[in-house]
């Protein structure tokens, strides 16, 4: 692997088991659920990671029971079908080090193993911690940062969490304008935001599509989103920048309608 796939691909985990005990609940926004979390094991997120997120694991809806997984020797989870449906990723939307706490925002659905169990959470409720992971480290290329409404939280997470001399752009759409997120100022950093048009459905990817990057010597695109539109963000922006490696392109189905994680690819 040359330099530049090491510097790029890092694919860097952290497996933990721990339990994590909701500290406060709040509604952020019409979209979001923030929930506070501590953890009573010690965890490790990267300064430098891209986009960092969490496996979480819920109790079982039948027992109330959290049973965490069993490890290999190579530190490698064993999986059943019966804890995969259980398991959840969500990204990190703070983390304080210090106090080993993690805030996650939780996207609100009728349906769906993690939503309903945010909504009905309460401080002194546990959900388990398999481990933390992140793709992508910060480099010095020029991050485009993609995502619909399910990709707010990293994406501001790691706007937040900028390097100093790090370039960025970011499209995010929302649900609608209260959901829209306050930045730190920040010359280094272009940021788009757009709410959920119907009458004006492919106005995210032309977005992309028509903003001129002519200008960055080095392009690194992140994308998280539903399904539908990554398929289509990823054939927009890997059609027009045909001369980018394809380790150069990171965009992945969030989520697709109708479908629990763990029914669909996440990359096709």
């Amino acid at each position: 692997m040359d330099e530049k796939k090491q510097k790029i691909k890092i694919n860097k985990k952290v497996i933990v088991n721990a339990l994590l005990t909701v500290l406060n609940v709040e509604k952020i926004s019409p979209s979001f659920i923030r929930i506070q979390f501590s953890s009573n094991k010690p965890v490790n997120i990267d300064p430098l990671w891209i986009c960092p997120y969490l496996k979480l694991l819920f109790p079982d809806p039948l027992t109330g029971l959290i049973e965490f997984p069993q490890l290999d020797e190579n530190n490698k989870i064993l999986v059943n079908d019966r804890l995969r449906q259980l398991v959840r990723s969500y990204s990190v939307r703070e983390f304080d080090r210090d106090a080993n706490q993690f805030f996650v925002d939780f996207a609100i659905h009728e349906t769906g193993l993690a939503s309903v169990w945010s909504q009905k959470a309460k401080i002194g409720d546990q959900i388990g911690l398999i481990g933390a992971a992140s793709k992508l480290k910060f480099n010095n290329d020029c991050l485009i940062l993609m995502g619909d409404v399910s990709a707010i939280p990293a994406i501001c997470y790691t706007l937040e969490h900028l390097p100093k001399k790090q370039k960025a752009f970011a499209f995010m759409q929302v649900n609608c304008k209260s959901d829209m997120v306050s930045l730190p100022v920040n010359k280094s950093i272009k940021v788009h935001w757009f709410v959920q048009n119907g009458d004006n459905p492919n106005q995210f990817v032309d977005a992309i599509i028509s903003t001129d990057l002519s200008g960055q010597d080095k392009l690194l695109f992140w994308g998280g989103m539903e399904c539908s539109l990554a398929q289509a963000v990823r054939h927009a922006v890997k059609d027009k920048y045909t001369y980018l490696p394809s380790d150069a392109f990171h965009i992945t189905s969030y989520w697709r309608e109708g479908f629990a994680e763990g029914e669909f690819k996440h990359r096709e």
